[in-house]
């Protein structure tokens, strides 16, 4: 996880994201601990052998990249 994290960086990108089954504590749990944090859930979204999952949506914004003075865009653009 820590290369990934590195070569997203040095590639400048600013946030990465995960989606995860929501029953999967060893890989949210990773996650954390790495940066990352849960914005979001999604309800039977996952599927897999024939079985729906509720998945767990994951960010980690670089501190080393992106952040303010980005550029913005609005409804208008």
């Amino acid at each position: 996880m820590a290369g990934l994290i590195e070569a997203s960086e040095a590639a400048g990108y600013w946030t990465l994201q995960a989606q995860i089954i929501a029953g999967n504590a060893a890989s949210r749990a990773l996650h954390l601990k790495c940066g990352f944090r849960e914005v979001g859930f999604l309800e039977r979204y996952g599927h897999i052998n024939d079985i729906w999952y509720d998945v767990v949506v994951l960010e980690r914004r670089s501190e080393k990249t992106g952040g303010p003075g980005l550029p913005t865009r609005t409804c208008d653009d």
